[in-house]
């Protein structure tokens, strides 16, 4: 039979370890945006491509510019042609926890340009051989699944040592 005091240090450590799941940002939340160039000028008036891009939010501090890496990118261009995050680097700029658009470039076609002063300054260019060079404007919608909980380690990690701790007390109880 156990002691008292084996008890209360069960229950203390499990009540514990609940305390820091708690304690502990529990979840990072995924973002996606779909986008749309339209407005285009040059060659390419009146034309209209689509695309969407997706990033973890939960590194924003909500002060200052920070850009955050994007996670997922697809973009359909000139002939139907998807551009991914792998042709290039894209990041989304945050100004003081204000989305500001999306910075994005590969080399020689085209270029996502986030706002100077807010979104509604954000810019899409392009420089294509053989359909000349242009600018548009880009408009920005939040999707409504965005936001999904992602369980982060921690969480994770306080339920396995409260699993832990219970299969212990279990196997102690069956062997007195």
């Amino acid at each position: 039979m156990k002691s008292f005091s084996t008890k209360l240090a069960y229950m203390v450590g499990a009540a514990a370890v609940n305390l820091l799941a708690v304690a502990v940002p529990a979840n990072a939340a995924s973002v996606i945006y779909d986008f749309e160039v339209n407005n285009l000028d040059g060659l390419l008036m009146g034309e209209t491509f689509t695309g969407f891009f997706e990033f973890d939010d939960s590194g924003l501090a909500g002060s200052g510019d920070e850009f955050l890496t994007v996670t997922d990118l697809s973009f359909n261009f000139i002939n139907d042609v998807e551009f991914t995050e792998a042709d290039g680097t894209p990041e989304v700029l945050f100004v003081d926890g204000d989305f500001f658009g999306l910075e994005f470039s590969t080399d020689a076609f085209f270029s996502f340009v986030p706002g100077f002063f807010d979104l509604s300054d954000a810019f899409f260019s392009y420089d294509v051989s053989g359909q000349g060079s242009g600018f548009g404007d880009v408009a920005y919608t939040l999707r409504d699944d965005s936001g999904v909980s992602v369980p982060e380690p921690a969480s994770a990690l306080a339920l396995l040592v409260v699993g832990a701790l219970g299969a212990s007390s279990t196997l102690r109880h069956k062997r007195a």
